[in-house]
């Protein structure tokens, strides 16, 4: 578990009060719920990935020590305490903007702050009329195949709207046809598996199986498709201006994610991306 992240407190938060903070229209019940407690229960409050790549690339973004980070969109307060920690590796002091859409993850990550003393500037809003400072780096993790195919442009223009010249941004992402296979004994393999953990950790036992319900509702959810191809991305990329420096597929599939269940994920490993506002 990240030292600088209260999860356990977070995801009670999240799974008590989503409920009244989601908007309907957007979806994002079953997603803001469940994630962070799946998060705590299931993946030992893992970070998401690419911590060694984002470091990397926020260490050729800094400027005089400093580094000013958008964060596009997040699932919870893990991609905000994934940052701080690779801009401590790399003994950057950092500023971070969160957009995001959806009052959970924005209260999460409000708390976070709160927590850690420091401040996180959040904008509550439709990323695509994001109204901020340049910053020297964009972060987004599987973030872009949330928004429907046609609005996909409009937020790759946005990133490149508020990036300084000469800022990057930073992609972890998957790429390619993600087909989901629903089946129905692995769901209830992983839904037996979290109300497991739910019970160790001291949930009482009508929360375990509440807990359990969130998690096969998470799992299951409708997903936005199609999902961007490579060659769409790069499209998207040199129509905003944005000249991409590298797409490097990993060698292996990322299994930390809480959407990650056996048999029922797409079997797709993660690319990062790496493009730049041209000076």
């Amino acid at each position: 578990m990240h030292p600088t992240e209260p999860l356990d407190d977070l995801a009670r938060f999240s799974f008590e009060h989503a409920g009244n903070l989601c908007e309907k229209e957007h979806g994002c019940l079953a997603y803001h719920r469940a994630w962070s407690v799946i998060r705590l229960l299931l993946r030992n409050g893992a970070v998401p990935a690419g911590t060694d790549f984002f470091a990397e690339g926020l260490a050729r973004a800094a400027v005089d020590g400093r580094c000013r980070v958008l964060l596009s969109g997040a699932a919870d307060s893990g991609l905000a305490a994934m940052v701080l920690g690779a801009l401590a590796r790399c003994g950057l002091s950092g500023e971070l903007v969160l957009a995001e859409r959806c009052a959970t993850p924005i209260e999460q990550n409000r708390r976070l702050a709160a927590h850690l003393g420091r401040g996180i500037e959040l904008h509550h809003g439709n990323i695509l009329d994001l109204d901020c400072a340049a910053v020297d780096a964009v972060v987004a993790h599987s973030f872009l195949n949330f928004l429907p195919a046609e609005l996909r442009p409009d937020l790759v223009a946005t990133w490149a709207r508020v990036l300084r010249p000469g800022g990057l941004l930073l992609l972890h992402q998957k790429l390619g046809d993600l087909v989901w296979h629903l089946d129905a004994a692995a769901l209830q393999a992983n839904r037996q598996r979290l109300e497991a953990a739910a019970l160790a950790r001291g949930y009482r036992p009508e929360t375990v199986q509440a807990i359990g319900t969130a998690g096969h509702a998470f799992w299951t959810r409708p997903r936005v498709t199609p999902s961007t191809r490579d060659s769409e991305l790069r499209e998207m990329l040199a129509r905003s201006g944005l000249e991409c420096l590298s797409v490097n597929g990993l060698d292996r599939l990322s299994v930390q994610s809480p959407s990650y269940v056996p048999g029922i994920s797409p079997e797709i490993r993660q690319s990062l991306i790496v493009a730049r506002r041209p000076l």
